[in-house]
């Protein structure tokens, strides 16, 4: 039987980071839940559950984690595309500056070849 891990050291570097940063958002959203209230649905989903089901599974080699790690990653990038596209694009380089450099750096790690092909080849 295989051992379920939180993390796998023998994945490419791309996907490790983006692993660890997964998990540290999910940590973080969880702060800011239970300090800065409102807990609603969508929020609880895509801030936390999706999050961690896609670090975890992509850390036991899941397809099914790897596309949660997608969206999970993809979701925000798109809710930041439209408010850059409604609101203005100079609304992003103020406080969400570092938000956004993020946001981009996540999936980007998550779609960078050496994750991909990675995937494509040992993923189940």
């Amino acid at each position: 039987m295989r051992e379920l891990k939180l993390f796998d050291r023998t994945q490419p570097q791309t996907l490790q980071i983006g692993v660890l940063l997964l998990y540290l958002n999910a940590a973080l959203a969880v702060l800011a839940v239970l300090f800065g209230g409102g807990l609603s649905i969508p929020v609880l989903l895509l801030d936390i559950v999706l999050p961690i089901g896609g670090a975890y599974g992509v850390a036991n080699s899941r397809k099914l984690g790897y596309y949660a790690a997608l969206l999970a990653t993809g979701i925000p990038l798109l809710l930041l595309v439209y408010f850059a596209l409604t609101v203005g694009i100079s609304a992003l380089f103020g406080a969400e500056l570092l938000n956004v450099i993020l946001t981009v750096v996540l999936f980007a790690l998550f779609i960078h070849p050496h994750s991909r092909n990675y995937a494509k080849t040992w993923f189940h």
